[in-house]
């Protein structure tokens, strides 16, 4: 499996924040699955970044992912310019389930940081399929809430929480899935820190059906170098899966969380 040259035809940024659209040969993925992406930029860092997919048009050989600066792979993709190359492997890994919602009752997406990409994707998707999207999302400050105009084009109104109040209810978000799980949704879906994760799970277990995106250090991306390894339960045994290959998606009810 051997990664593709991309073209940067934009990068947004804002702040630690950027928004970056490459073109090249896009095979057609789904809200869940990333790409390991590594840029023209010689030994340091060796290894590609993990990024999920905030969308794609495979027509137009398009595909669109969110950078946060975290690190210097990710200080360098932030810094990308039109015309830069870079490489790209993907789509790689699951997906979040799609089919077999009832549209009557709505779906509730509970997102923060770079988690909220593959759920503002799932919500497209979702909106596209008839299926009603409640969008819930966190931040510390409102410079950290990410792509909520572009959620309202697909007419999705997010729910937004800042710990500090400068933005939506002041608190968690949650604070926010709390209120709406009240509802009895169709189902959650979640993507954001592990410790948001772990809140969420808790709050669904016996309440809605939840599958949540794990975030994992990873080396090669598609199941080989064993760096994203995780503990699921099945049968009854803890056993070990790979976030990239097995995941990044897990029904929340395998994860030993609970």
């Amino acid at each position: 499996m051997a990664p593709k040259s991309f073209t940067v035809v934009s990068n947004d940024t804002r702040g630690p924040y950027a928004t970056l659209t490459l073109r090249g040969e896009v095979i057609p993925s789904q809200p869940g699955q990333f790409y390991m992406l590594r840029g023209d930029w010689g030994l340091e860092p060796f290894l590609g970044r993990p990024l999920s997919i905030l969308g794609d048009d495979p027509v137009r050989g398009e595909v669109r992912f969110a950078v946060k600066i975290v690190g210097e792979g990710s200080r360098r993709l932030h810094a990308l310019r039109p015309g830069d190359r870079i490489y790209g492997l993907g789509p790689l890994g699951n997906h979040f389930p799609l089919s077999g919602w009832d549209p009557r009752s709505p779906v509730v997406l509970t997102g923060g940081g770079v988690g909220v990409p593959p759920l503002a994707f799932l919500a497209r998707r979702f909106s596209e399929n008839g299926v009603g999207v409640i969008f819930c999302q966190g931040a510390r400050t409102s410079e950290d809430l990410l792509l909520v105009e572009e959620l309202e084009e697909i007419g999705v109104s997010p729910h937004l929480a800042t710990e500090d109040g400068s933005l939506g209810q002041k608190g968690l978000v949650t604070d926010l899935l709390a209120r709406e799980l009240e509802f009895q949704p169709g189902a959650v879906f979640a993507c954001g820190p592990e410790g948001m994760l772990r809140a969420v799970a808790r709050l669904c277990k016996g309440r809605a059906r939840c599958f949540v995106s794990l975030e994992a250090q990873m080396g090669c991306g598609y199941g080989v170098c064993l760096s994203c390894v995780t503990q699921v339960l099945e049968e009854g045994r803890e056993k070990n899966r790979r976030v990239c290959k097995e995941g990044p998606v897990f029904d929340a009810e395998v994860l030993p969380w609970l």
